[in-house]
């Protein structure tokens, strides 16, 4: 079975060669790898032009200009992709060289299949797991919509999984996200499939490289109120309302994780009056 391994990358050029030799030295060799880099402005190509001729490289796109959004490079490297498997694997994280061939075991029965995880930390590599909200207490079960409340997956890193049809891939809405486009990714493509937990391998997730929220914009904040609510709400629709109980408080949810993060100032800024009226208005309605 030939496994597609997407490479999406943007300014992670201290973490390149450690994930790209995490790539081809993999035990199980039947890949391809597509390197997708987002125009970066480090130094990133140096290091990425080293590979631009490997024998596993089937496609090297250096985009001219940034696209916006690292869900428009899944989305690009999905279409490309034409193996069993598709493995997307985030420029800065790394992986056990058993990465794939355990993988492929597991994808033989179920449908995704997400390994467990390490946190890298800024000392280096630890033994403290992320935790995938889908799996815990679980080995393997079926995907319903009532999961993603929650991300279901902490780090698209961490899994594998069968390939996706291209049609469905272009009526897809994730890539219209710019801050939870993931999220939508599983729901567009998991829901209702048939998931395992892999604990024969490891993924290693590189924490210190994710931003403090406390120190993002209220511009950051609305957009992630505003990406939430709609998805919720799509998920909703496409449930035929069946999840309509769900919606207000996974918006409250969301609402209050904004609340947390700013100090009593900033809640009297205008900015924050505009995402109070959104969250009230979104209160209102459904």
């Amino acid at each position: 079975m030939k496994v597609s391994v997407i490479l999406p990358n943007y300014n992670h050029a201290d973490y390149l060669e450690e994930r790209l030799d995490s790539i081809v030295n993999q035990t199980y060799q039947n890949f391809e790898l597509i390197i997708l880099d987002d125009a970066s402005t480090d130094n990133s190509l140096e290091m990425l032009n080293r590979y631009a001729s490997h024998e596993k490289v089937s496609h090297f796109i250096i985009n001219e200009n940034n696209s916006g959004s690292p869900f428009l490079q899944w989305k690009k490297g999905l279409n490309l992709a034409t193996g069993d498997y598709i493995w997307i694997a985030e420029s800065d994280d790394s992986c056990e060289l058993d990465f794939i061939e355990t993988h492929v075991k597991h994808l033989q029965k179920f449908d995704v299949s997400v390994a467990k995880t390490l946190i890298i930390s800024e000392e280096g590599k630890t033994n403290k797991a992320l935790e995938h909200p889908i799996v815990v207490n679980e080995s393997q079960l079926t995907i319903t919509a009532e999961h993603f409340v929650n991300c279901p997956i902490s780090n698209v890193s961490t899994a594998m999984f069968k390939t996706i049809d291209k049609a469905k891939l272009e009526a897809s809405t994730f890539s219209e996200y710019n801050l939870i486009g993931d999220l939508v990714f599983y729901f567009e493509f998991f829901n209702t499939l048939n998931i395992t937990e892999n604990i024969d391998t490891t993924s290693y997730f590189r924490q210190f490289g994710l931003s403090n929220l406390t120190t993002k914009s209220m511009g950051y904040f609305h957009k992630y109120l505003v990406e939430h609510t709609r998805f919720i709400k799509y998920v909703n629709t496409i449930e035929n309302g069946t999840i309509k109980h769900l919606v207000k408080p996974y918006i409250k949810r969301r609402f209050y994780k904004i609340m947390h993060r700013k100090t009593f100032n900033e809640k009297l800024s205008p900015r924050f009056f505009i995402i109070f009226l959104k969250y009230k208005y979104e209160m209102l309605i459904n």
